[in-house]
């Protein structure tokens, strides 16, 4: 038994044509010749988010924290810190804490001097 399937019907299929004596009593038919073949539609990439990258800093940040943490309980022997005319006697792993927010603190101030001049660029 054999079926034949709509795509290959002789109305379908291109290479076959149909004979017709009078073409000029008939409308203009369009041929599959003159069909343009466009490809599949290619599957969308999805744009980053600012949100998605707000949860990857913060998941970052999160380890970053608990490494933290585990230096700082790691390292509790006493440390002295003499900046200039100041002794300080804390945990080593406090005092490196500690310079870490201060180096933190200057380079967000140095970045910061950084944007207000571009913004003065830009307004000129």
């Amino acid at each position: 038994m054999t079926q034949s399937s709509p795509s290959h019907s002789p109305q379908s299929d291109p290479h076959t044509r149909t004979d017709t004596s009078d073409s000029s009593a008939s409308s203009p038919t369009p041929s599959t010749d003159d069909a343009v073949i466009t490809p599949p539609p290619s599957p969308r990439r999805v744009q980053g988010s600012l949100a998605g990258s707000t949860w990857v800093g913060l998941i970052i940040g999160a380890l970053l924290l608990i490494l933290l943490i585990v230096f700082i309980v790691q390292n509790q022997q006493p440390a002295t810190v003499t900046l200039l005319a100041w002794d300080f006697t804390l945990s080593a792993g406090l005092i490196y804490l500690l310079f870490a927010i201060f180096g933190a603190l200057i380079m967000a101030l140095v970045g910061g001097v950084r944007m207000i001049q571009l913004r003065r660029q830009v307004r000129q």
